[in-house]
C-alpha cells in the first residue's frame, strides 16, 4: 500500500501544495450556502446527514450500508485516493466523516487544521464553481474490525477496567446541567472531555499542537492503554476527539454514535 500522501492533521500550506493532485479527493462538508458562496479549488460538497442517520431531534448513527456507499460513490470516492475533509465551523463535521472512512477501512485520509476558516485566513485561494467529480465504482462495506460501539456492547463494558468512555460534551451537559435529552448526566465512569480544550479558538479553531493535545489528555486522565470509546451528544463534536486521540497515536478507539441523544432517552440506561 502506498505511503500516504499527507499526514493526517494537514496543515493549509502542506494541502496548498498537493492542489490539483488527481489522487486527491476535498470533501467540503459546510453548509450548502457555506459551499456555494465559496470553497476550497477542486473540492466537492457532501451533506452532513447523508453520512450520518437520524435519531429523534438529532443526528447519531450510521446509516444504511447502501445509503453510505450511494453518498460516497457520488463524491467520487474511491479506494485509491486520498481524502481531504473540512467544514465552515469547528471540523467537527469534517471528523466525522473521517471516522465513517474507518468504518470502512478507507485507507488514507487528511483533517485540514482549521478547516475552512483557517484556510481563507492565511490567504489560501477559494472558487464558487461547483465541482463533482465522476462516480466511483468501488463496492463499500462495513468492515468486522469497525471502531464503532453500539449501546449494548457499552453497557456490557461500564464496569470492564480496560475500557473508558470519552464524554466530549460541555461539562454542564456532563454534570446534567444542561439538558438536551430526557435525562441529564452522563454514562457512569465517564471522563470528561470537553471538545473545545482541543481546539485554538484564537487561531480559526485549529487543533493544539501534539504536546499541548498531550498534556490535556493526561491531565483529564485518559488512559492510552485502554480502550477509549468517544461519545457526545450525537458523535459530532466526539469524531473530533477521536481524530485528535487518532493523530496522538492513540491505537485502541472506538466512537459510540448514538450517544446521549440515545443513552439519555433511553429510561432503562443508567447514568451518573
Amino acid at each position: 500500500m502506498p505511503e500516504p500522501i499527507l499526514p493526517l492533521i494537514a496543515e493549509p500550506a502542506e494541502l496548498r501544495h498537493r492542489l490539483g493532485d488527481p489522487t486527491l479527493l476535498i470533501v467540503d462538508l459546510s453548509s450548502a450556502d457555506s459551499y456555494n458562496s465559496y470553497h476550497l479549488p477542486g473540492a466537492v460538497h457532501l451533506e452532513y446527514s447523508r453520512i450520518a442517520g437520524e435519531l429523534p431531534h438529532h443526528p447519531g448513527p450510521i446509516p444504511d450500508k447502501l445509503v453510505l456507499a450511494q453518498a460516497l460513490t457520488e463524491i467520487g470516492l474511491t479506494s485509491d485516493r486520498h481524502v481531504v475533509a473540512y467544514d465552515d465551523g469547528d471540523n467537527a463535521q469534517a471528523c466525522r466523516l473521517l471516522w465513517t472512512l474507518d468504518l470502512i477501512g478507507h485507507p488514507h485520509y487528511s483533517l485540514l487544521n482549521s478547516g475552512l476558516g483557517g484556510w481563507t485566513a492565511e490567504g489560501h485561494p477559494v472558487e464558487q464553481e461547483e465541482r463533482r467529480h465522476a462516480p466511483g465504482t468501488d463496492q463499500f462495506e462495513y468492515v468486522a474490525d469497525a471502531p464503532v460501539a453500539d449501546i449494548l456492547y457499552i453497557l456490557q463494558h461500564l464496569n470492564d477496567p480496560n475500557v473508558s468512555i470519552i464524554d466530549a460534551r460541555t461539562p454542564q451537559e456532563y454534570r446534567g446541567e444542561e439538558l438536551r435529552a430526557q435525562r441529564g448526566g452522563h454514562i457512569p465512569g465517564a471522563i470528561n472531555l470537553d471538545h473545545r480544550l482541543l481546539l485554538d479558538s484564537e487561531h480559526s479553531n485549529r487543533l493544539r499542537p501534539a504536546a499541548e493535545l498531550r498534556a490535556i489528555v493526561q491531565q483529564a486522565g485518559i488512559d492510552g492503554n485502554k480502550e477509549l470509546i468517544c461519545h457526545c451528544q450525537s458523535h459530532r463534536r466526539s469524531a473530533l476527539v477521536y481524530i485528535a486521540l487518532k493523530s496522538l497515536g492513540f491505537k485502541h478507539l472506538k466512537a459510540y454514535p448514538g450517544s446521549w441523544a440515545e443513552w439519555g432517552n433511553n429510561l432503562d440506561a443508567p447514568i451518573e
